[in-house]
């Protein structure tokens, strides 16, 4: 067993002086010229930076030393080296006045522990230097018993009062445990190039989302605590080390046969996201357009599937930049796959991934491997902007990181991969052999399935569980409200939205923001764009756009502080103009109505409702475009529709974060008018999308009884008649979700016991129309040759919208088929 303290100056008393005193110099050599270290070449912007907690101080910068040996990377458990080394100086600036500092530390064995005010008063609380205090250090850190959040807060009791402004230097050393915070990865198997033997090893490195930096070094623990981190690691010197900034050097490292990695100082961030991966990799590396070196890494047998990712990463990068107009204060970005992760956590500057999900091997995946690896690297390479440059306040106002991310991808995946279209895959997800769905996958069909439970939280909840139970709500139902304003946002401006974000990025760029700074940035954005004159839209006179911020933010206020979604139900007494109401809907129907578990179902929200004319004509005499109100009462008579336009729709375009009951016979005119639809070009989508969103509402209204189940049957007939699901937007947008609900039907009928000879006409009408819809997928699929896919998509690869979306929904579509 190695002796892991070996790398303490404070005990290296019997060991070779040489030795001992490199250690002490490399380790805290930089604290002796720390007060030019600390503003010298430091990012240290900070725009709307909070002490929620009420500390006494903040902190201002860390320096911290890890130190690897060869046992920590053996992939036996039982021969390996679990635990590490690792040396910190925590600066921090003084708030108020006090004798107490508060911070996190969780797990950590203490070796030493000492002290430095503005730079000249030394106290050593503890450690084995003849000056300390005592020899002991487990005393000297009291815990404060919190849980949860926190958990493994601690105060260390000063041996004078610091005043406001003072500098308060915390050096400690430490050893801290390989199980949490900074951990070992599953093992792989690697080739000696010398030799040609066969080892076995893992890789070491960091994801402490949220609260697990506490297990890696003391500090403040929240992500409202920002501050400037110097990282350097010594591992063995045949290994490599990565953390979130480049390398500014590298050197032999205090015992023989490793290295030191010292990395530059990275800008202003949160403890979360500090970045740290060593072990044997190989990478295959690009510039983009600003000059950035972007990486990505897997251990070296998996080196030839790097391709996708790295194509997502260079081109996301940059239309992430191009469109924020924020280049990031950093040389490189590395995405890392490491085997056995679960998720993906977004390091800044050093990503790391499940490796199934990063890497693509274009010898046996399809399109939906292909836009599996495309879309977390978008999701997580957005999440360098929107929730490392911009981070939410606190973990309450999450959506600020996850809502953002997962609405931006779908951008970035239009940007780097054309063919794969976005805008279908953001309005439901689908999955070849029935795999789990991502929370922020397909968005829209995702969130809105998880709103219409009775028991969902808000977008903005306290609830320490939220995030664990109902993460559809932060990521996806958060992306698809943003989706919704876009598109009322932009029909009063072009870029109109796009102006928001940037406004974002301006105002609270290496700080912190709320979801209501989030909306405010975006309201802004459409009175600056408007302001400029731009070209007069239907949306451009709305009052949002026209009363003051507050009063705007407060209209808007029911989409972050309400749970639900609306249900937005129509006039069926052929009143002219017809009449809306809105209340929140809920999938179970009638069995919440008296659920004293249930929030109030007469909720109201602002909703901005595109009219279009059916499946696609105009709803206003004379206008081609869609046109747009403004709804935020229980009960609106809505005199602009014309409603001898034949059937007009309320979610045209398909966008709105809502359902809509009609009339049974304008129900009726509208599934009638989907057999019209026959083209999959540009122009058409928005039909398409407004298709899906009709069709799940028909479904959801129809199993929630709020309309009748035969409606089903209905629009499935017209489904399978249509020419346009013979074509991958029409399997994707129309079939697939018509052939889940006709399943769902016979054996919600099974169960319930509708009668036997009910249960079987159902079952076999139900089993006709699967028939049509199974067929021309197997005809398809016998005209096409054996798949190939290092031909279909190696380096010649091409696809165009639509037949990606064919190969990637062709399996879940068929196989749904099947009863």
């Amino acid at each position: 067993m190695h002796d892991i303290g070996r790398h303490f100056r404070l005990e290296s008393q019997g060991r070779n002086p040489a030795l001992a005193f490199a250690a002490i110099l490399m380790v805290f050599g930089a604290v002796a010229s720390f007060s030019q270290r600390r503003t010298d070449g430091l990012i240290t912007k900070s725009t709307g930076l909070s002490n929620s907690s009420g500390a006494a101080a903040t902190p201002q910068l860390y320096q911290v030393m890890y130190f690897l040996s060869e046992g920590n990377f053996l992939a036996n458990d039982s021969l390996a080296q679990l635990h590490y080394a690792a040396d910190s100086a925590m600066q921090l600036k003084v708030l108020h006045k006090t004798n107490v500092l508060t911070f996190n530390s969780l797990g950590l064995q203490y070796k030493a522990i000492q002290y430095t005010i503005d730079g000249w008063l030394f106290v050593c609380l503890c450690g084995r230097q003849h000056n300390c205090l005592t020899h002991t250090c487990e005393s000297v850190l009291q815990p404060l018993g919190l849980g949860g959040a926190d958990e493994g807060t601690v105060s260390l009791k000063l041996h004078t009062a610091v005043m406001p402004g003072q500098q308060v230097i915390l050096h400690t050393s430490f050893i801290g445990s390989l199980s949490s915070g900074l951990t070992r990865s599953a093992a792989f198997n690697y080739t000696d190039p010398s030799t040609l033997a066969t080892h076995s090893q893992v890789l070491v490195g960091a994801s402490l989302e949220p609260y697990g930096a506490r297990r890696m070094l003391p500090c403040f623990d929240f992500p409202n605590y920002k501050a400037n981190f110097s990282i350097s690691l010594q591992a063995p010197a045949n290994l490599v080390a990565l953390s979130n900034m480049a390398e500014a050097k590298a050197q032999p490292g205090v015992e023989p046969g490793t290295t030191m990695h010292t990395f530059e100082t990275t800008p202003k961030m949160s403890t979360y996201l500090i970045g740290v991966t060593v072990g044997r990799m190989a990478s295959t590396s690009a510039i983009s357009s600003s000059g950035k070196n972007v990486s990505v890494w897997s251990v070296p047998s998996l080196a030839e599937q790097h391709s996708v990712a790295l194509q997502a990463a260079v081109q996301g990068t940059d239309f992430y930049e191009s469109y924020t107009g924020v280049v990031l204060p950093m040389k490189k970005m590395d995405l890392m796959a490491i085997p056995g992760k679960r998720g993906a956590v977004e390091n800044w500057g050093l990503i790391q991934f499940d490796e199934r999900r990063l890497l693509f091997n274009e010898a046996t995946e399809g399109a939906y491997g292909r836009w599996l690896a495309a879309d977390v690297v978008c999701h997580e390479l957005g999440h360098q902007w929107f929730g490392n440059y911009v981070t939410c306040q606190d973990f309450d106002n999450i959506a600020v990181n996850e809502g953002l991310a997962s609405f931006m991808e779908y951008k970035c995946l239009a940007a780097a991969f054309p063919e794969m279209p976005q805008a279908a895959l953001f309005q439901l997800a689908s999955t070849p052999h029935g795999e789990d769905i991502g929370v922020h996958e397909g968005p829209r069909s995702l969130a809105m399935g998880a709103d219409g439970t009775p028991l969902v939280k808000p977008l903005l909840s306290t609830d320490p569980g939220f995030l664990q139970y109902h993460p559809e709500i932060s990521y996806s139902k958060t992306a698809a409200v943003l989706r919704m304003l876009e598109a009322f946002w932009d029909s009063a401006g072009e870029n109109t939205f796009q102006e928001g974000i940037k406004i974002l990025m301006q105002r609270y760029g290496l700080g912190l923001a709320a979801l209501d700074d989030v909306f405010v940035a975006l309201l802004d954005g459409a009175k600056t764009t408007i302001s400029a004159g731009q070209e007069a839209k239907s949306s451009k006179h709305s009052k949002l756009f026209s009363v003051p911020a507050g009063d705007a933010l407060q209209m808007l206020h029911a989409w972050i502080t309400q749970p639900g979604l609306p249900l937005l139900q129509l006039s069926s007494n052929n009143s002219m103009p017809p009449v809306l109401t809105q209340s929140r809907f809920c999938d179970w129907g009638e069995f919440t109505a008296d659920d004293p578990f249930l929030n109030d179902l007469a909720s109201t929200w602002y909703v901005p409702v595109a009219v279009g004319g059916g499946m696609g004509s105009p709803a206003v005499t004379g206008n081609t475009e869609n046109a747009w109100f403004e709804f935020s009462n229980q009960s609106q008579v809505v005199d602009s529709i014309n409603s001898s336009a034949g059937g007009f729709n309320l979610n045209a375009g398909g966008s709105g974060y809502y359902r809509v009951q009609y009339s049974p016979p304008h129900q009726q005119n509208l599934i009638a008018a989907l057999s019209n639809i026959t083209s999959t070009d540009g122009d058409s989508l928005p039909v398409l999308l407004q298709a899906n969103a009709f069709i799940s509402d028909i479904l959801h209204l129809s199993f929630s009884g709020n309309i009748n189940p035969s409606a089903i049957l209905d629009l499935a007939a017209t489904v399978a008649a249509a020419l346009v699901s013979h074509t991958g937007f029409g399997l994707h947008l129309m079939v697939a979700p018509v052939v889940e609900a006709l399943q769902q039907l016979t054996q919600l009928s099974m169960v319930l016991g509708a009668g036997e000879q009910c249960t079987s006409e159902l079952q076999a009408y139900a089993q006709h129309l699967l028939g049509l819809f199974a067929q021309p997928i197997l005809d398809r699929i016998a005209q096409e040759p054996v798949a190939d896919f290092s031909k279909k998509y190696g380096s010649n690869y091409s696809a165009t919208p639509d037949t990606f979306l064919y190969d990637h929904v062709k399996m879940q579509a068929w196989s749904g088929t099947r009863c």
